[in-house]
């Protein structure tokens, strides 16, 4: 909602319909004398539905009577007809009127932050930099500097190449471009050798200039010579010059797990209990303390904000606990079903620790064995990685 919504719920409006030949007329005569109309909608060419606040309906009696349009009055909106109807409800009236003061003095603080963008930075470290710089959540707005915080988070990020800060209502919006990564400037006139940073059995050689010192399967170590800043010429001997090459290594990773036929699985039963706790800012009120009556359990906790349209935070969160019966349970597999699950897990633990999304199947290998009860899974994965680095003569 925005602020003319506000401002018209404050003051008060009506839903009205308009009916008759001339409808046009009507709202054309409603402009012409200053009467604003909003949030018109045309049913049919002889009836519209339309807002207007409560000081410009008695105005267009005289324009319904001259354009021969019959005006009804659907409902009426607004703090002014809300006092009218529970005028002798003086409690409830006062609880409405310290509500809209407490909404009021709330709404000069931020009370929510948002980040845009930085997929590849980590929210904390974004929300970090706005706290050095003293933008955090239950601050008054008056009181940042956001060209100032702008500027020092950009200075101090060199992979950040645009933010943007913006207040809008009690939410701090900040939108972020990443830099992409400087190309490497190479200089020819520099003379240097190439050396491994990475140890392996280089898989690849392309040298563009120098002359090479390893082969393809050589297996080399940290500090090797790989191409030396050297060009050799029959007429005009050795010189010095900048090795450049590309240069790659096979790197094998390894990775084995064992499991049993027979396992104890844990399995829900179907039986949940559910908690509320309510945060206000930085304290945290617990409907319901008691422990849990299950012995083994998951718990999924759902959290949200509240907030009055689309910008506008409340410094309150309401989460939501769900407490997920759990029991263990005998569970006997095939080798096969044994197999394939081990594989999986073997799988998504190396994606994690070589950073990957998935595996190329081309490049991995499994060992399996069956001993006894139990499975053994070893996964072997081969990948080409780059190398070298530069060492200047």
């Amino acid at each position: 909602m925005n602020i003319r919504n506000v401002y018209m719920y404050c003051t008060g409006f009506v839903n009205i319909s308009v009916e008759g030949f001339f409808t046009e007329r009507f709202i054309n005569s409603c402009f012409s004398n200053a009467i604003f109309l909003w949030d018109l909608k045309r049913e049919n060419s002889t009836y519209l539905k339309v807002k207007i606040s409560v000081k410009d309906f008695k105005k267009i009696k005289k324009i319904a009577r001259i354009t021969k349009c019959k005006v009804k009055i659907e409902n009426k909106k607004g703090l002014p007809i809300l006092m009218h109807k529970y005028r002798k409800r003086k409690i409830f009236l006062i609880a409405i009127l310290v509500i809209a003061i407490f909404i009021f003095a709330l709404s000069r603080f931020i009370w929510n932050i948002e980040i845009i963008g930085g997929n590849n930075i980590k929210e904390d470290e974004i929300r970090s930099l706005l706290s050095e710089n003293g933008i955090e959540i239950g601050k008054r707005k008056g009181d940042f500097n956001l060209e100032k915080a702008i500027n020092k988070i950009r200075m101090a990020r060199e992979d950040i190449s645009w933010i943007g800060i913006d207040i809008k209502g009690t939410n701090l919006i900040v939108k972020i471009n990443e830099a992409d990564k400087s190309p490497e400037i190479i200089d020819v006139n520099q003379v240097c050798n190439i050396i491994a940073d990475k140890e392996g059995e280089i898989s690849k050689l392309i040298v563009k200039q120098g002359t090479a010192r390893v082969t393809v399967g050589d297996k080399v170590k940290i500090g090797d010579l790989l191409v030396e800043g050297v060009m050799e010429g029959k007429y005009t001997g050795n010189r010095e010059v900048a090795a450049m090459a590309d240069i790659e290594v096979k790197k094998r990773a390894e990775k084995e797990e064992k499991q049993k036929l027979v396992q104890d699985i844990e399995v829900k039963t179907g039986n949940e209990e559910k908690k509320i706790e309510i945060k206000f800012h930085k304290f945290k009120i617990n409907f319901n303390k008691r422990v849990s009556n299950f012995e083994k359990y998951d718990t999924i906790i759902t959290a949200k904000k509240l907030k009055f349209f689309s910008n506008y935070y409340l410094p309150i969160e309401v989460s939501k606990i769900t407490n997920l019966e759990t029991k263990q349970e005998h569970k006997k597999y095939t080798v096969s079903e044994l197999t394939d699950k081990i594989k999986l897990e073997l799988e998504q633990k190396l994606c994690e620790e070589l950073g990957l999304e998935n595996l190329d199947e081309k490049h991995e290998n499994f060992e399996v064995e069956v001993q006894g009860e139990e499975v053994y899974v070893k996964l072997i994965y081969d990948m080409c990685e780059k190398i070298g680095t530069k060492e200047i003569l």
